[in-house]
């Protein structure tokens, strides 16, 4: 096993993109991961699907039954952190379906729409602003250790940690995406960017003081109305703490402008960095958005909960979808660029196999 490690390490060290450095940062489960996320770079992009709300496999269904192809990628989102409880409506210690997800060869990505306490007594936000159910949480007390919302952060930092910590025990590596559009400043995260950098760098440093290497860490470009894009990267805490850059798009039919303004954009300037889209919805057909430039890493529909938070509605069955119908799917999956959960199963097995 060591020696099998030490091996990956040369061989990613050899290609020139994970450095010696950063070599112990990771799992072997995730330095297997980053080989093949290197070895598809440029060549095949990975198709995801975002969980309707949280924690399951709801779209990644619906995308099934219609296309007859499994997504390559599933994302989940602690976004209820504040409410899971054993045996609860939802409960982030029951790892099964991600178990389950895994086994079968598909990547797992992992976001946190990070609630707070709401201006509004008893209520929960991560949106900003002074309305009763947004939070005017102020983000900048991470520079004040004796503050109470210094001592929030920490304790909701460690609490998903322990959910973490079962994905690191069960040898899932993860896609871990944080304070995500922090540049957008709609979320209370995003209220400072000073403050934003050093929360990422904090979080990251107590979740390797935990023995979390199984991430590989995912930034997400945005910027504030009015603003140049070049803006969102004063929200970038630095190379040394991101693996993967992303952007997320939504309502641009231009494949030409999606490619300059938001791939070219992330390349340019992250140019050590994968570069993702996180998020999209009602964009191009990705073989479009290809054939234009954008050699996205994965893609990931965001997702309709009117059609997908019952498998077992009516709803369930149509084909129309608020951010990508099933025909925008069937487009996908008839490109051979485009990899399915079947392709990465291959993928993942031929990879270091003897990495366990």
């Amino acid at each position: 096993m060591k020696h099998s490690v030490t091996l990956l390490f040369l061989f990613c060290i050899v290609i020139g993109n994970i450095s010696a450095q950063d070599a112990p940062r990771h799992s072997a489960e995730a330095e297997q991961l980053l080989l093949c996320l290197r070895s598809i770079e440029g060549k095949k992009t990975i198709s995801g699907t975002m969980a309707c709300v949280n924690w399951n496999l709801n779209e990644a269904k619906w995308v099934h039954q219609h296309t007859g192809k499994w997504p390559a990628l599933n994302g989940f989102d602690y976004i209820h952190h504040h409410l899971s409880t054993e045996g609860g409506w939802i409960d982030y210690n029951d790892i099964s379906e991600v178990i389950r997800w895994n086994n079968e060869g598909g990547l797992v990505t992992v976001m946190w729409h990070w609630n707070v306490p709401a201006n509004r007594s008893g209520a929960y936000s991560f949106y900003w602003g002074t309305e009763p159910d947004k939070t005017t949480f102020d983000v900048r007390k991470i520079f004040e250790p004796e503050s109470k919302e210094h001592k929030l952060m920490l304790k909701d930092i460690d609490q998903i940690a322990s959910y973490l910590k079962l994905l690191k025990r069960a040898n899932i590596p993860v896609l871990w995406r944080p304070l995500h559009e922090a540049g957008g400043m709609w979320f209370w995260w995003g209220r400072d960017p000073e403050a934003c950098n050093e929360l990422w760098r904090t979080m990251y440093r107590r979740f390797r003081e935990e023995g979390l290497d199984n991430l590989i860490w995912v930034w997400t470009q945005a910027a504030a109305w009015g603003k140049p894009y070049s803006d969102g990267y004063r929200w970038y805490p630095g190379d040394e703490y991101v693996d993967i850059v992303s952007i997320d798009v939504y309502n641009n039919n231009s494949a030409a402008d999606i490619y300059t303004s938001c791939y070219k954009f992330l390349r340019d300037s992250s140019p050590a960095k994968f570069a993702a889209l996180t998020e999209c919805g009602n964009v191009p057909d990705i073989s479009m958005q290809w054939n234009a430039g954008c050699k996205w890493l994965f893609f990931m529909p965001w997702y309709d909960h009117g059609r997908t938070h019952n498998t077992n509605s009516p709803e369930f069955n149509s084909t129309s979808h608020s951010s990508c119908n099933a025909a925008w799917w069937k487009e996908a999956f008839s490109n051979d660029f485009v990899m399915t959960r079947d392709d990465m199963k291959v993928l993942r097995q031929q990879a270091i196999p003897h990495v366990k």
